[in-house]
C-alpha cells in the first residue's frame, strides 16, 4: 500500500510506494523537485534531497532583501519634491529685489528661509501622504515582508533536510 507525503516545494501529495526505503529518492510529479524519503515507524516524510539550490536561493533572497532595505532607507530619507521649497524661497527673494526694489536685508533672508522650509515641509508631507513616496515605501515594505516569509520557508526546508541526515 502506498503512503502519501507532501512535496516540500509545491505541497502536492506524492504517493510513496512501500518499496521505497529510508533514504531513497523520489521526484515530485508536479514541480520535479527531488526528495529523500524519511521513514519513522509507520510514518513517511519527504525532505529535499539536494539542498544546494535552496541555499543559493536563500543567499539570493538575502541579497535582494538587503538591496530593498537600502532602497527603503533611501526612500524614507529622500527630500523628493520638498527641495522645491528652497527654489520657492529663492524665487521670493528674487521677486522682492527685482520687482519691488527692496534691498537684500536680514529680515528678507529670514523670511525667505522660513518660507522655503515651510513650503518644503508641506510638499514633503503631501508627497509622503498622497503621492509617490508613500507608494514606494509601501511597495518596498511589502516586498521585504514577502522575501522574509520565503526565506523562512527555505530555512525550514534546509533544517528538515539537515536533521534527516543525522
Amino acid at each position: 500500500m502506498d503512503q502519501k507525503a507532501r512535496c516540500v516545494h509545491c505541497r502536492v501529495d506524492i504517493s510513496v510506494p512501500e518499496s521505497y526505503a529510508d533514504g531513497d529518492h523520489i521526484k515530485c510529479g508536479s514541480c520535479d523537485t527531488q526528495h529523500r524519503v524519511v521513514r519513522n515507524n509507520n510514518a513517511v516524510r519527504l525532505v529535499i534531497a539536494d539542498a544546494t539550490p535552496v541555499r543559493e536561493a536563500l543567499r539570493a533572497n538575502q541579497q535582494r532583501r538587503e538591496r530593498l532595505a537600502t532602497e527603503l532607507k533611501e526612500a524614507r530619507a529622500s527630500l523628493g519634491i520638498g527641495i522645491n521649497g528652497a527654489l520657492i524661497g529663492l524665487l521670493y527673494v528674487v521677486a522682492k529685489i527685482a520687482l519691488e526694489d527692496q534691498p537684500l536685508t536680514k529680515p528678507l533672508i529670514v523670511t525667505a528661509a522660513l518660507l522655503a522650509v515651510g513650503v518644503g515641509m508641506m510638499l514633503e508631507l503631501a508627497n509622503f501622504l498622497f503621492l509617490q513616496k508613500r507608494r514606494a515605501i509601501k511597495r518596498l515594505t511589502e516586498d521585504i515582508a514577502t522575501l522574509q516569509a520565503e526565506a523562512k520557508d527555505m530555512q525550514r526546508m534546509l533544517r528538515e533536510a539537515e536533521s534527516s541526515r543525522r
